[in-house]
This record gives C-alpha cells, structure tokens and sequence, in this order.
C-alpha cells in the first residue's frame, strides 16, 4: 500500500471479466467503483457486486471492444433499464448532442475516450491526434488486437492487421472469443505501435473510436467540457418548442 497513492485515489475503473470475485477487495477501499459492461448480463453482474457506477461501451467506441458487436444506440438503455446502478454511456460520444442522447436514453454522464485524445493536455503523440481530425465518420475498423477485438482508425497498418484477422480467425467477425492470439497478429500489432514513435501515419496503428469522424479540432480540457455543456443546455431547451412545433 502506497498512502498517497490511497489519499488521492477515489475512482477505481474495472473491466473485462465478472466483477464480482473483486468486491469483498475494492468494496472496503471506501473508492467509487465504476465497471466497464458490453451487455445487459455483465450490467446485471455489475449490481451484483455492489458496483458504483457501470460503464456501458458501445461497440463504436476507440480501442478495447467486446466480441458481440451491440453499439451504444442498443446497448446503454438496455443496461439502464436493466439494473438500478447509475450507468455511464461509452462509444460514440463527443459534444453536447451526444451527451443530451445520452441522458434521453438512460445515462446519468457520458466517457469519452477518443475525444480527449484531441485535446492539447493529452499527452498522446500528435501524429496521433493529427489522424483523428483526418479520419471520416467510415474511417475504422475492429481487428484482433492483444486484449481481444479493437477498434482502430483505418490507415494501411490497421487494414493489414484486419485481412490478417480474417485470415487467421474469421470467425472474431462473427462474435465468436478465441483463446489464443495468433503470433503473427500480435507481431503486426507490436510494429503498429512501435511505429506511433515514427512521423507516417500510415505505418503505426491508432486505437479510435467511430466517433473520430465528428472531430475536427483540438481544444483544452476546459474549452472542450464548456462547450459540452453549453451545447447540451441549449439543445435540452430547444426540444420543448421542436416539440410544440410538430
């Protein structure tokens, strides 16, 4: 145990697997407890456990995805009616439109992955950022990645990794788990990253969500949160006079 690591720590984040085997662990820190679910039956084992705060991830969000491809439109007011654990939308969210959906379909908040690599306070490289305000709405793809399925920009390196997941497990398309990672996957995988460190674009791999179509700038933190929030205002009063206007 690392007391100043304990005094500040009051979010801990889990996922991929069932949570309930780490309650009687993280439960007695006194931490909110926040779970990452691809579908209602890991929602349910959420409650469960006594989670704080789950995470429903659509299948459009950046990097680690689940097997069964159900996006956030399905998923996340399928998990908040579900369970009575406050839920949290993942995967295709970035402004004040998406958080307002969000909030329609059962959400108290919304994570964003993909958004906040565009900021200027992350500290992702920026060929990185620079491909996410290049990349279209059509620009990703899901292949095997290290920790399962993961969705990455569309680039030459990332289409290579795909037809090489085709070849190698096809069946990772039609939702189906394998057990092992294919050496020659996890190879091309490793040079992808390795070549982020590089200034071609093409040559490494970028984990980003759908929703890196819908990007096109890159703020602060502060700027960004501001006009999240004001954009939602705006549209939650406005939808009374659409209303009235139909």
């Amino acid at each position: 145990e690392e007391p100043e690591v304990m005094e500040r720590l009051r979010v801990i984040i889990t996922s991929a697997g069932d949570p309930t085997p780490w309650a009687e662990v993280i439960k007695p820190s006194g931490v909110k407890w926040f779970h990452v679910v691809p579908s209602v039956r890991h929602a349910q084992r959420c409650q469960k456990a006594g989670v704080d705060v789950i995470i429903a991830s659509g299948h459009e969000g950046g990097g680690h995805t689940s097997w069964q491809p159900v996006h956030s439109m399905v998923l996340l007011p399928a998990v908040a009616k579900a369970v009575n654990t406050p839920v949290v939308g993942a995967g295709g969210f970035c402004d004040g439109a998406t958080l307002v959906a969000a909030l329609a379909l059962g959400a108290c908040g919304v994570q964003m992955g993909t958004r906040f690599i565009a900021t200027r306070e992350s500290d992702f490289v920026q060929l990185w950022k620079n491909r996410i305000l290049k990349s279209g709405e059509r620009d990703t793809l899901a292949a095997r990645g290290f920790v399962g399925p993961l969705r990455y920009l569309k680039n030459k390196a990332s289409i290579e990794l795909a037809e090489l997941t085709l070849k190698k497990l096809p069946r990772l398309y039609l939702g189906e788990p394998d057990v092992t990672l294919d050496p020659d996957i996890a190879n091309l995988e490793l040079q992808g990253l390795v070549s982020l460190s590089g200034n071609d674009d093409e040559k490494a791999l970028f984990y980003g969500g759908e929703v890196a179509g819908r990007i096109e700038d890159i703020p602060t933190v502060k700027e960004l949160i501001t006009r999240i929030v004001k954009e939602a205002e705006e549209i939650i009063f406005s939808l009374p006079r659409l209303v009235e206007s139909q």
